[in-house]
């Protein structure tokens, strides 16, 4: 608003028109008329004001638009840049991650082959423990029954020695000899094996 007015005093200036044609209100110029005068000075304060705005306004505005777009283009390489280092991040840790659940695969297939491994030879054990323990077990039942078996000899023999002894130091009767055996089998069913 304020560059329209000086325009109107600069045109005013350069027509030379009368200030006193300006104050009294009048008509004024006849707009159809071409003033070689004003053509020129409108011409000359265009150049001027064309010079001054490509100085001060033009170059300063231009050389702020480039910097802007030249930051904007820096703005989307930069963009561009870390998105592509984004992408190879996702495919570096996706890869990783597979590398890891691989891992955990492996690490879970070993860990079950080895409990595996250790069950068996728990239960190979086991058994080995328990075979040898029944062949301890029967080891002693047949020295107890070889050493019962031995203390029923000696006391048969001791008791066929002394029914010996007794049949030939005194004849015996039929029903003596009966009376005999009686007595030495009740005797011999009496008597308690050994704790062996």
């Amino acid at each position: 608003m304020i560059h329209c007015a000086y325009r109107c005093v600069l045109a005013g200036l350069c027509l030379g028109l009368p200030s006193a044609a300006i104050a009294a209100g009048g008509a004024g110029p006849d707009p159809l008329l071409f003033d070689v005068d004003l053509a020129i000075c409108t011409a000359i304060v265009f150049l001027l004001t064309l010079l001054i705005l490509r100085k001060f306004a033009w170059g300063p505005i231009s050389a702020g638009l480039e910097k802007r777009e030249q930051s904007i283009a820096d703005n989307i390489a930069t963009a561009e840049n870390a998105a592509e280092e984004a992408r190879k991040l996702t495919a570096h840790y996706e890869e990783k991650l597979a590398g890891a659940a691989d891992e955990v695969r492996a690490i879970l297939d070993e860990a079950r082959r080895d409990a595996e491994h250790t069950g068996q030879q728990i239960v190979e054990k086991a058994q080995a423990k328990a075979a040898e323990e029944s062949q301890r077990l029967l080891r002693e039942v047949e020295q107890a029954k070889q050493s019962a078996l031995r203390e029923i000899s000696d006391r048969s023999a001791d008791l066929a020695i002394s029914l010996a002894g007794k049949i030939v130091a005194k004849e015996l009767k039929t029903e003596d000899h009966a009376a005999m055996i009686r007595n030495d089998l009740s005797k011999f069913s009496e008597a308690k094996p050994s704790d062996n």
